[in-house]
């Protein structure tokens, strides 16, 4: 079970929507908590904080090492592992807090967006919608028509995750189906004003 934050949804249903945050390499848990105001009072909002800690608060979902190209590598399996234990914290708080099991975002950034693209795909019934921020879909994750719908988004200036490796799959699979809308900002590995305004719009959007 991964620790966590929470801000809870406002209204009378019984079932709430829920949009569960994912937040990067390096961060942690209140990083991503800081755009909670921003998202739906309808939702519940929980923003999830890596199991592995390497320096006072910073946190990553499985390691990162670099090969003798320079090119980052992880551990494929160790991934996939924590693929389930997102899925595991997931239903739990489901249970707990009463969320809507047919109303669940994922919104991730970088290593968290990465995870959310796995998760979608890999566990379809799980999720309704992705938020994806400069992050990639990773050759392992198998690429059917996606039943959830998506919002992607990556810096032409990224030097931490090259946008040529958002458009490796991302791109391609936005102009295959429109349930996945994909977009490029002249940013670097973060979340321009331009890119924020753009992704809450379509949050309110797609809200049932």
């Amino acid at each position: 079970m991964l620790e966590y934050r929470i801000r809870k949804a406002e209204g009378q249903a019984t079932l709430k929507p829920a949009i569960f945050l994912i937040h990067g390499y390096g961060s942690n848990a209140d990083d991503l908590f800081s755009f909670a105001s921003y998202l739906p009072p309808s939702h519940t909002i929980i923003s999830l904080q890596a199991p592995q800690s390497f320096a006072q608060g910073s946190y990553a979902w499985y390691p990162l090492g670099m090969n003798a190209a320079g090119e980052v590598t992880s551990d494929i399996d160790e991934a996939w592992s924590v693929v389930r234990l997102l899925i595991e914290t997931i239903d739990t708080l489901t249970g707990e807090y009463a969320l809507d099991p047919e109303d669940i975002s994922l919104f991730g950034f970088s290593q968290g967006a990465i995870l959310s693209w796995a998760l979608g795909f890999q566990h379809p019934k799980k999720v309704r919608r992705i938020i994806a921020l400069s992050g990639l879909i990773h050759d392992s994750v198998p690429l059917n028509k996606p039943e959830f719908i998506a919002y992607a988004a990556h810096g032409t200036q990224d030097s931490v995750i090259p946008i040529e490796r958002a458009r490796k799959h991302i791109l391609p699979l936005s102009q295959l189906y429109k349930e996945i809308q994909y977009h490029e900002f002249p940013d670097g590995h973060t979340v321009s004003q331009e890119n924020f305004t753009a992704l809450m719009e379509w949050i309110y959007k797609t809200n049932l």
